[in-house]
């Protein structure tokens, strides 16, 4: 219970960094706007960030989390590549697809966000084959779990950046045609 209460005062917290940043930019908000949004001190802030560029980054964190828990929750015996199929379409779903967007956005403009993207990516990619392990079927080679998480997270990215160019692809339509590479060893799709 104690822990769920950590973590939504997390979410809480990088949530509204997230929101700040959109709404006045990196530079255009403090801590404390931080704390007062979520009726924290701004010692609490400290107890889970380092430091605001931390917090608005930390929505993306928050988002595989929510994936995590969902393949977590697909059928013990359901085929791995399906599970992160389903998966796949819940991280790009229209509501994830426009957060992601924005920070993007927001990160090409603050360029002192990309350290701080860097590390919730590799704890994503570490998380994502600890996942992936515990599911593998015995005697699977101990690489296929991290070949799979990095080319998954590959063809997940390209249709992040093709759903953000093109604001009516479908995103079910994205992850079928990404996930469909993978299957057929990049093959071309007619």
């Amino acid at each position: 219970m104690r822990e769920a209460k950590k973590y939504e005062t997390r979410r809480a917290l990088g949530f509204a960094a997230f929101e700040l940043a959109t709404e006045r930019g990196l530079h255009g908000f403090l801590v404390e706007d931080i704390t007062n949004r979520v009726g924290v001190s701004r010692r609490t802030f400290f107890n889970y960030f380092n430091r605001k560029e931390e917090a608005v980054v930390a929505v993306s964190g928050f988002v595989f989390d929510d994936a995590m828990v969902a393949l977590q929750d697909r059928p013990a015996d359901e085929p791995l590549f399906d599970s992160l199929r389903v998966v796949a379409e819940l991280v790009i779903s229209p509501e994830n697809l426009g957060l992601i967007n924005r920070l993007s956005t927001i990160a090409s403009d603050y360029h002192e966000l990309v350290p701080y993207e860097l590390v919730i990516r590799e704890r994503m990619v570490q998380g994502a084959h600890e996942a992936l392990a515990d599911r593998m079927p015995a005697g699977c080679s101990a690489f296929f779990p991290l070949a799979l998480v990095h080319a998954a997270f590959g063809v997940l990215q390209a249709a992040i950046t093709r759903g953000m160019d093109h604001e009516d692809a479908s995103v079910s339509a994205l992850i079928d045609e990404a996930f469909g590479y993978l299957r057929t060893g990049f093959q071309p799709q007619s």
